[in-house]
Formats: structure tokens, C-alpha cells, sequence
């Protein structure tokens, strides 16, 4: 945490309670979801007496409100971590009174994490200025782009299409790939102005360009591009970059008649980074059972990409091997990447002998960390069961003496979970005698919104304990 994000709660003694903090406050008895579950107080906080009102003076909003544009900065980016959507509905006025693009930017990353509706209109009229060749940011113009994306907002989807062919190609790549990542054009007059502008654009000097319209054409799944980007995979000429790309367009697009010429690409090419792509191209084809290859590409291919490549597209565990295969690689790959894929598709299984497996890895200490890791986020993933006897194990074990830091990185990896049948384990954390897993207790509980724990959270801003401990309880940090 940087000084600039450090912040003090300030309590006043008041009968007042100020109405710009009371659409803010929560009554004590109502339940707080979320980010905003600690950063509201409880009557345990300041152990006044029951007759004393007490007003909390919100420093992060005082911040936003009057501070100046490195606080607000600051402030925007520790809420951007946290997830924290407490001052969404304030940040829409100072969204438009802001003259700094990255404020805009930020608070539209915000938005995007935190899911935030209310702001879609805002952001569209951020492309409204690029439409109406009005003054604009375009780094603005590009959180603004990323957060209607995620949030498919369809209805700005005809000017995304407009911004597409700005003479700006950072807006128009911008515009593209957000295009992609909503799936869908309604108006296929507009797809082909798209692949239009793919025929024509020069790949070389539109290099970026180019490529965002090959992932795009793909993501949507627009058939008539198919002819035009099985000849850029197939183009020995074509930048690199475009020929791997066209391979998974391909795939994703399906034509039957092009499985070939990606098929080809995979066994005849001699760069292993564009046949690694091939082969992921050949995974996106509808009705191919492309399982043998897979298994064959991950037990034998010298190239680490390919096997990584085979082993995250493996899908069919029933096939007859592929269990075994894949916790040999777990245990036995050079190559850290093709375990940790391995990790990720053996996590899938419905078979009790590969949760165990996953269990005992993680929790056997010959194992390497970063594996180990890998290995308790797929757990905890795909809550598989006896993921907290596996973490209670290893607090067991290294409770007094963490010499390796391997409990506070479990502990970091438990946080980040929305699991609450993890609450024993929060539990726990909030009793270790280091103030980093007590904090990331904190962050869990907060997280997957475990309000059995709220008042033991509350306990810990109390005399004799961490101040960092204490100022996670307050400001939900």
C-alpha cells in the first residue's frame, strides 16, 4: 500500500448526522454486502458510551469530493483493487466535471470491475465525441470502450462500428476488440464494412489494426470471413502474428472445409509458435474430436507450447489415459507452464482419485511452491472438497514458524476466494499472530460477504493489535 492511498478514520462526537453521509450509512442491524461491508463501523469501533452519538467522517469520500487529482488518483486505485463499488454513484459527478483523463480512465476501470450499470450511458458519450470529432482523450475513450464491452452494452454497439473506422487506430482497435467481446453485430451490413476494411487495410502498416479484426471476425463467428482468413493462416507471407490469430478465428468460425488447411498448418509447419496456435484452431471446431491429437501433442511434442496449448484444450477426461497422462505431467514436465495447464484440466474432473491427487500435491511440501499454488487455486476453483482440511493441514504445519512464507501465500491465494465454505478458514486467519494473514482473513470475509464473521472482524480494531489490522477493519482494505 502506497502512502498516497493511506488514509485516517476521524470520529466525531455529534447529534448531527449530515445528509450526504446518510445515503452512504447502513443502520446497524441491516446486513452490508461486499466492499462495503467494512467500511462502515459498528458499535464496537470506538467502545463509547451507548448514550454517545457518533458520526463517522468518510475520509476516502472527502478525498473524491475535495482532494486534488493525485489523491483522487490514489483513492480510485486502491477501490479498483478492492472491487470496492461504495462510491460508484458519487464518482458519476465527478466523471463529468473532471478535466483529467485519468480520472475518467480510472474511474471507468472501476466501473468495469465492479460491474457497474448506472455509468453506460456516460461512457457512451465518451463515443460520442470520437463520432462527433469533438475533443476527446483517447486514453479515455478507451476505458470508456473496455467497460461498455464488459458489460455488453449492445446499445452502443452501432457507434463502436463508427469509431471502427477512425483514422485514430487506437480508438479504432479499441472499438473493434470490443466488438468482439460482445459476440455479436445485429446488423450484418456493418460486419461487412468490417471485413471490408480487413480486405483493404495494408497488415504491415495496420499491424495492430489488422489483427483486431481477424480475433473480432472470429469472436462473432461471421462465416463470410471464413475464406478470407483461412488464406491469411495459410499465407507464409502474412505477418506472423496474423497467421496465428487466423488459425483460432477459423476454428471458432467452424467452416467444415477449413479444417484441413489448419490441420496442415499443425503438422507441416515449421515455426512451433504458430503450430501451437494451429492446434488450438483445431480445438475450436464444432463436431471434431480432436482428443487423440491432444493427448499425442501433450505426451510427445518437444515444443512446451504445444504440450501447454494441449493440455488447456484437452476437454475429454473420459478419454482412455488422459487422467494418468495429465498428473504425469503435473509431477514430471520440465516446463512449470505445461504443469500448471495440466493442474488446470485434471481440476475439471468429476473423479475423486484426481481431487485427491490435486490435495496431496498441494499439500506435500517436496512439491514446488509456485506448483503447489497453482494447484490450490484450481481447488479452490472448482471447490472440490477437502479443500479446507487441505488448507488446515498446512496452517497446522506451519502456524508457529512460516519460515517460507508458504502459509501467507495460501493465505493470499484463500482470499481472493468467493467460497464461504472457506469461513472456518477465514476464522482462522483472523487468530494468526501475523498481521498479513489476519489481513487477508479480513479481504475473504469481506469478499464472499460472510456476515456470521462480521463482529469477530470488528473485534480486531481494538488496543494492542496491528494498526495495519485495525485500518483493514475500517476502511475494508
Amino acid at each position: 500500500m502506497t502512502g498516497k492511498s493511506t488514509v485516517i478514520l476521524v470520529f466525531f462526537v455529534s447529534g448531527v448526522i449530515f445528509s450526504h453521509e446518510l445515503r452512504n450509512r447502513a443502520k446497524p442491524d441491516e446486513a452490508i454486502s461486499g466492499s462495503n461491508f467494512y467500511a462502515l463501523s459498528s458499535n464496537k469501533i470506538m467502545h463509547l458510551p451507548v448514550e454517545a452519538e457518533r458520526e463517522i467522517t468518510d475520509h476516502r469520500k472527502s478525498v473524491l469530493l475535495n482532494g486534488i487529482d493525485d489523491e483522487i488518483a490514489a483513492v480510485l486505485e486502491d477501490l479498483r483493487i478492492e472491487e470496492n463499488d461504495r462510491y460508484n454513484s458519487l464518482l458519476e459527478d465527478i466523471l463529468e466535471e473532471t478535466r483529467n483523463p485519468s480520472i475518467a480512465t480510472r474511474i471507468y476501470g472501476l466501473w468495469e470491475t465492479t460491474s457497474y450499470g448506472a455509468g453506460l450511458n456516460l461512457a457512451s458519450n465518451e463515443l460520442v465525441k470520437v463520432v462527433e470529432d469533438a475533443d476527446y482523450n483517447p486514453a479515455a475513450v478507451g476505458a470508456a470502450i473496455s467497460y461498455l464491452a464488459e458489460l455488453k452494452h449492445l446499445k452502443s454497439q452501432d457507434l463502436l462500428v463508427e469509431i471502427a473506422n477512425s483514422q485514430d487506430s487506437r480508438i479504432a482497435v479499441s472499438a473493434i476488440r470490443a466488438i468482439g467481446r460482445m459476440g455479436e453485430i445485429a446488423d450484418s451490413a456493418k460486419t461487412e464494412r468490417l471485413l471490408d476494411r480487413l480486405k483493404t487495410v495494408d497488415p504491415f502498416a495496420e499491424e495492430d489494426l489488422a489483427a483486431a479484426l481477424i480475433i473480432m471476425l472470429g469472436e462473432i463467428h461471421y462465416e463470410p470471413a471464413s475464406e478470407e482468413l483461412a488464406a491469411i493462416a495459410d499465407d507464409a507471407g502474412a505477418p506472423p502474428i496474423h497467421r496465428k490469430f487466423a488459425c483460432i478465428s477459423v476454428g471458432k468460425i467452424g467452416r467444415a472445409s477449413d479444417y484441413e488447411i489448419i490441420e496442415r498448418i499443425y503438422y507441416e509447419a515449421d515455426n512451433a509458435d504458430l503450430r501451437s496456435y494451429a492446434l488450438m484452431g483445431l480445438s475450436e471446431f464444432p463436431n471434431q474430436d480432436i482428443t487423440p491429437v491432444l493427448v499425442q501433442a501433450l505426451r510427445r511434442d518437444s515444443s512446451w507450447r504445444i504440450r501447454m496449448a494441449a493440455a488447456e484444450k484437452l476437454t475429454d477426461l473420459n478419454s482412455p489415459g488422459v487422467h494418468e497422462l495429465l498428473r504425469y505431467k503435473i509431477v514430471n514436465d520440465p516446463i512449470s507452464q505445461v504443469r500448471i495447464a495440466s493442474i488446470k484440466t485434471l481440476g475439471r474432473s468429476s473423479d475423486q482419485d484426481d481431487w485427491n491427487f490435486l490435495i496431496e500435491y498441494y499439500t506435500d511440501k517436496q512439491n514446488p511452491t509456485d506448483i503447489r499454488l497453482a494447484a490450490l487455486r484450481t481447488l479452490i476453483e472448482n471447490k472440490i472438497p477437502g479443500t479446507d482440511e487441505a488448507i488446515f493441514s498446512i496452517m497446522d504445519e506451519l502456524w508457529e514458524g512460516d519460515e517460507g512464507r508458504f502459509l501467507e501465500f495460501t493465505c493470499l491465494e484463500v482470499s481472493k476466494s468467493e467460497w464461504t465454505a472457506l469461513a472456518p478458514v477465514y476464522k482462522r486467519m483472523l487468530d494468526s499472530k501475523n498481521w498479513i494473514v489476519q489481513v487477508y482473513g479480513i479481504r475473504g470475509i469481506r469478499r464472499s460477504s460472510i456476515t456470521s464473521l462480521r463482529g469477530r472482524v470488528n473485534d480486531l480494531d481494538s488496543d494492542g493489535i496491528d494498526e495495519r489490522v485495525r485500518r483493514e477493519v475500517r476502511f475494508g482494505k
